[in-house]
């Protein structure tokens, strides 16, 4: 049973087949198989786990173009543990006994897609409409990619823009498989029990297919206290590739007097006092935490988590605060640690549980691409920028046709889940005693320019039993040195700043439009992919205000399904159960 490489046990597995036409030549049959292996190849080599490694991708042996050679497909694809079904048809084929003959066999949960050349000769592009309609009519879900290709020869492949395409739809079903039984950690409420964090277990587990294990922070406190949970060889490594390696003279326990100065340190060349006795062990407790929750997560298996830190933990008083977990989360979002480079683990902080499910699908559809978690801190319009300009005396003529000078800008900035995989040169800075009284050290920076994908935000609501999506595409930016320390200094300024411009939607706009007070970056994620993967979840797309319906290379095509039932919207509600 041919799989593409060796297939690996546990793995997700996507299958792929080729419906057929029984009556063609032998050279089509040929091709047609060919076109199956090529696709297959693709995806092998492209897609890829939070982990680096790939998927599974299983090839039927033969081509489906009868019923028993549909179930033979099946006996194959189910003994190989395929969760998922591409069909690559290249000439015409009966549907109802070749493709859905086979598909027939799998729960109706599972993730279908077509995918083939816009060819003459035999022609299996009407093959594909047809199928899709087929489906849709029955009110399932298959997407479809009709790219190009060369008519003629044994051994076709797509073109560079139709294997994009393919690998954008792939990538979506292979999110949807993956994450389908998985599980995150949630420690103790909320994000400060705001309704926009809550952990809604149900819609999570039907929209996503994840579970949630719900802990109390007591655990892990009592761990903490007594030192276990952690291999204390371990932490020393850790200390070591923090003081000596990641923030080597970067490691600031004066705080206080920074924020009550001004003083500027991203922009500037500052010196970092020497570290006391209490502050070296506030960072060990912050380090240690790390390797707690990291060992917790992996005795059960988790693929992300989330923490709240406030409140209880780190900031009530009436209580025994603890060291701020803001180190442990930047870590866990991070592409690297102590051990060298590691996969990258979606982690909330605040326990933002919509946060998290939007962190989640980022990760995994951009192949394990670290997320940003920030603050919606301050959206800064062009009338701003201008204004705090004026007040530093700056000339900004030089930056004229700027995309921020002329849409504003978002400042990203939040005290934990901020990736270093976003800083080009990262600090600690010692808590704000007021804020956090536990103390502990969380991670600052100012991001460099020219950071490129996507950032927004999940929102759930009872009244559609739905999330939905509102984002778009984003590119990090450059301020003039006096004018980012500026705003570094009007929020926190020892928590990370990621200043983010909308590449469609004003500052004017934008700063009406998140569903919460928290947003999350990724990079190299294409909308469209996102849109595909939000189509297997049933999840809403919020179209920004006067923004077309369709982009060309940047949104997927509407799939049949939604424009026989209304559009997006409507048929979204109606696989909900809603009207």
């Amino acid at each position: 049973m041919p799989f593409v490489g060796k297939g690996r046990p546990g793995a997700p597995t996507l299958g792929v087949c080729v419906p057929c036409d029984p009556r063609v030549d032998e050279d089509s049959r040929t091709r047609a198989f060919n076109i199956g292996k090529m696709t297959a190849g693709l995806l092998a080599g492209r897609l890829r786990l939070p982990d680096g490694s790939p998927p599974n991708v299983f090839v039927c042996s033969k081509l489906v173009d009868s019923e028993s050679a549909a179930d033979a497909g099946v006996r194959e694809m189910k003994a190989a543990g395929v969760e998922a079904v591409i069909m690559t048809p290249d000439t015409w084929f009966f549907p109802g006994r070749t493709a859905m003959a086979l598909t027939a066999h799998f729960p109706p949960t599972t993730p279908l897609a077509c995918v083939g050349g816009n060819n003459a000769p035999k022609p299996g592009v009407v093959g594909i409409d047809a199928l899709a309609g087929a489906y849709a009519q029955t009110g399932r879900l298959c997407p479809m990619v009709i790219g190009n290709m060369p008519e003629t020869g044994l051994n076709p492949e797509f073109d560079a823009r139709t294997k994009d395409e393919v690998v954008d739809l792939a990538y979506a079903v292979l999110a949807r498989v993956a994450l389908r039984g998985r599980r995150f950690v949630s420690i103790d409420t909320d994000s400060m029990q705001m309704e926009t964090a809550l952990n809604h277990v149900h819609a999570v587990r039907r929209t996503f297919g994840l579970e949630s294990t719900r802990e109390s922070m007591k655990l892990f406190a009592d761990m903490l206290r007594k030192k276990g949970g952690y291999d204390p060889e371990e932490l020393k490594a850790l200390r070591d590739w923090a003081v000596n390696v990641k923030f080597k003279d970067r490691i600031f326990a004066d705080t206080e007097d920074i924020v009550r100065t001004g003083r500027d340190i991203y922009t500037a060349k500052a010196k970092a006092p020497a570290l006391t006795a209490a502050d070296r062990a506030k960072l060990d407790e912050g380090l240690a935490l790390y390797l707690i929750i990291r060992n917790y997560m992996r005795d059960l298996n988790a693929v992300a988590g989330g923490w709240t830190n406030q409140l209880a933990w780190g900031s009530d008083r009436r209580g025994l605060p603890m060291t701020t977990a803001d180190i442990a989360e930047t870590l866990f979002n991070s592409s690297e640690d102590h051990t060298g480079r590691k996969a990258v683990v979606p982690f909330a902080t605040e326990n933002d549980n919509q946060g998290l499910m939007t962190m989640i699908a980022y990760c995994y559809l951009s192949g394990g691409r670290p997320t940003l978690f920030m603050d919606f801190r301050k959206v800064y319009e062009p009338w701003e920028v201008e204004a705090n300009a004026k007040a530093l005396g700056l000339d900004l003529k030089a930056c004229a046709g700027e995309a921020w000078m002329e849409r504003g800008f978002i400042e990203g900035n939040n005290s934990g889940a901020a990736s270093l995989d976003y800083a080009e040169k990262a600090f600690l800075f010692k808590a704000v005693e007021f804020y956090f009284p536990g103390l502990g050290f969380s991670v600052g920076y100012l991001s460099p320019k020219g950071l490129k994908g996507l950032a927004g935000r999940l929102g759930y609501s009872d009244l559609t039993g739905l999330y939905t999506m509102v984002q778009d595409e984003v590119q990090s930016i450059e301020l003039p040195a006096p004018l980012a320390e500026r705003i570094c200094h009007a929020s926190d300024y020892t928590w990370p700043h990621t200043f983010l411009t909308f590449d469609h939607v004003p500052a004017s706009l934008a700063k009406t439009g998140l569903p919460a007070n928290h947003i999350h970056m990724v990079m190299d994620l294409p909308r469209r992919r996102w849109q595909h993967f939000s189509d297997y979840a049933n999840i809403l797309n919020y179209r920004w205000e006067n923004a077309p319906e369709f982009v060309e290379g940047l949104d997927r095509p509407v799939p049949m399904l939604y424009r026989l039932n209304g559009g997006e919207t409507a048929a979204k509600m109606l696989l909900a159960g809603r009207r």
